[in-house]
């Protein structure tokens, strides 16, 4: 028996082990199907960056101390109208793309297989493609079915091999795509221009005689359809379905700190799903490099010119302008007839898009006339001018403004091999019209966008697109008379406004609960009498300690820009209004968001703001306002400089090689 035992206990203690083993694996098991990604890839380093400073302005700014903390990212609750810290919460992480490989090819045999029955391979994984050997011929009619497979390399075409190249776009839906070698008397027909985009070190394609710029003609395209061109109302506003779009929570509105928050999941989703260029260049491993220094930049917050608390992550910003003053390099392209192309017009409402395109095609430093050395590529156009020379009165259709669009990009994809290389991710535009967002939704959609009309429900995309300030200049020779305003102490009114009553829904809201004098603290009106110089407008804003700016027909308006220009606090009220800069500028530590449903509660809210805390807001509106001036010669910090940075800094982290 003292045997018996011993044995039963070794017997006991396997079993204990076996099912304690098989405990585990069930749970692993468990985990890798329930989880978005394998177990391994819970440990990977490619998950999220790790760098000194965040990848993104947004949501990292830190204390500069030893001993520091991550600062958390305010709010202005309107519940309380106080300000609270709202704690970050850890992003969302998409899982990666799963690649599939074509079926064989074996020697001898004809490629005619229509395309539904190709398209089959594609949900077989493993199976790899064979080289085509010996007398093949490949008919490409249909090859823009290898679009459906990521990861597929092209084998060697050989020994007399005819290659029928009619639909050659196949390419640019083949990243990573290698040509392959043609050999021993092969003919090949290139009838379409665009394969050389496909093709790195190919020479520039001649312009075609078939390739003509678009016509500024205001006659309809009677075979347009909104199945081409996107809804043809111009009051209309369309709303995308795209994934890397911010989603709105329940009541749909967007606070700025869940735009903060989706700006920082859509640039690590970028980094993992973004497309690469068809070919690599110099500018390309230019911009990787400026993107590691800004990511690990050095603690500086010492700058006098740059007030910290004003930005999320000031050492960021700082290295990142650095690197621009330094490095980035534009191309113009000289296409286009005037008065819809390099046509700048200084004054009014959609002034921003004219200032820039006078800036830039002027500008020395950052402009290049050799486009291989380019960062960027800027398109030249006025959305304002586009309106205003081809929009049919009363006919209610934008279709042909938006052909028009499409037509310059089709005439400078084929005489450039830029766009295509991207699919124009390295291009960008300028546009403050309102219809801009829709007319430049579909056709660029990779295109880094700077709107004026920056609405989340419109399309706009965080960490492609960027928000251009909407600004009324008044005097295009003298762009910065009469800035500035009364010191805090020294104004009397608590809020004011003015504006059109019948622009959007919000206006009448704002005039019916506080307009026509119901409340003395609040000058709330609807258009005021003219007067020279609109004088009575400049001195109320001059003299109130919070500027309402209220949207009109869209989410944008000049008097956000206007309040800083004097001095005043803006209050903005527009739901889902993404504010001008807003990967580099803190919003919330100058300016006050009140939802739109809280109109009610206006004054309620701006009293509840300490007298201690609006001299603070005034005083960082103040230092804010270098950001938002027009210089006849651009100046460091400016609103030019400003813009530029905005496109560059989102292009560094779009970048993908």
């Amino acid at each position: 028996m003292s045997y018996v035992f011993p044995w039963l206990w070794k017997v006991e203690s396997r079993r204990l082990l076996w099912l304690l083993g098989l405990t585990f694996a069930l749970i692993v098991t468990f985990q890798y199907v329930e989880l978005p990604y394998s177990i391994s890839s819970l440990f990977s380093s490619t998950k999220m960056p790790v760098s000194r400073n965040s990848t993104s302005l947004i949501g990292d700014r830190q204390h500069h101390n030893d001993n520091f903390t991550p600062a958390m990212v305010p709010s202005f609750s309107q519940n309380n109208a106080t300000l609270v810290d709202d704690s970050d919460k850890e992003a969302v992480f998409q899982p990666s793309l799963p690649t599939s490989n074509s079926s064989p090819v074996k020697e001898n045999a004809t490629a005619t297989a229509p395309v539904a029955s190709v398209e089959a391979p594609a949900a077989l994984p493993g199976l790899k493609p064979s080289p085509v050997k010996d007398n093949a011929t490949v008919n490409v009619a249909s090859a823009k079915v290898a679009a459906a497979l990521p990861g597929l390399k092209p084998s060697p075409v050989k020994d007399n091999a005819t290659v029928n190249v009619a639909s050659a776009k196949v390419a640019a839906a083949l990243p990573g795509l290698k040509p392959s070698p043609v050999k021993d008397n092969a003919t090949v027909n290139v009838a379409s221009a665009k394969v050389a985009a496909a093709l790195p070190g190919l020479n520039q394609s001649p312009l075609k005689q078939n390739a003509t710029l678009p016509r500024t003609s205001k006659v309809h395209d009677k075979n347009s359809t909104k199945e081409d061109v996107g809804d043809a109302s111009p009051v209309v506003r369309f709303v995308p379905d795209i994934k890397e779009n911010a989603k709105t929570t329940d009541s749909g509105v967007m606070s700025i700190y869940e735009m903060s928050k989706q700006l920082r999941r859509n640039r690590i989703s970028h980094n993992r799903l973004a497309k690469k260029p068809k070919w690599v260049t110099k500018p390309d491993l230019e911009l990787l490099q400026a993107k590691h220094e800004i990511e690990n930049a050095p603690i500086d917050d010492k700058d006098p010119l740059l007030y910290a608390p004003l930005y999320h992550n000031v050492s960021i910003f700082k290295r990142s302008y650095e690197m621009m003053e330094e490095m980035l390099k534009v191309y113009v392209y000289k296409e286009g007839d005037k008065p819809i192309m390099h046509t700048p017009r200084l004054g009014g409402i959609y002034s921003s898009e004219g200032w820039f395109m006078k800036l830039i095609e002027s500008n020395n430093k950052y402009v290049t006339k050799d486009a291989t050395k380019a960062h960027l590529f800027y398109l030249p156009f006025s959305s304002q001018m586009l309106e205003e020379t081809l929009y049919v009165k009363n006919s209610h259709s934008h279709c042909n403004l938006i052909k028009y669009l499409k037509d310059y990009i089709d005439f400078i994809s084929i005489k450039y091999p830029f766009w295509n290389r991207t699919s124009g991710a390295d291009h960008f535009l300028a546009a403050c019209h309102d219809w801009a967002p829709s007319e430049t939704r579909k056709h660029f959609s990779k295109t880094i966008r700077a709107l004026c009309n920056s609405d989340v429900k419109e399309g706009f995309v965080f960490g492609k697109d960027t928000s251009l300030p909407e600004t009324y200049v008044r005097d295009p020779k003298k762009p910065l008379s009469n800035i500035g305003g009364k010191s805090a102490s020294k104004r009397p009114t608590l809020a004011f406004f003015a504006g059109q009553p019948d622009h959007g829904y919000v206006r009448p809201i704002l005039l019916s609960y506080w307009g026509n004098n119901k409340d003395p603290d609040l000058k709330i009106f609807g258009k005021l009498p003219r007067s020279k110089g609109n004088k009575n407008y400049l001195q109320f804003m001059k003299r109130s300690k919070y500027c309402i700016c209220a949207k009109g027909y869209e989410v944008n308006s000049p008097r956000v820009v206007e309040a800083i220009f004097y001095d005043c606090v803006p209050v903005i009220i527009s739901d889902n209004f993404v504010p001008p800069f807003f990967e580099a500028l803190n919003w919330e530590s100058f300016a006050v968001f009140v939802l739109e449903k809280d109109i009610p509660n206006l004054k309620k809210i701006l009293m509840s703001i300490s007298e201690r805390r609006y001299k603070q807001l005034q005083m960082r509106v103040k230092r804010v306002q270098k950001h938002f001036l027009w210089h006849v010669k651009p100046e460091k910090y400016d609103m030019f400089h400003m813009i530029l940075h905005s496109v560059w800094f989102n292009r560094i982290f779009q970048i993908s090689v």
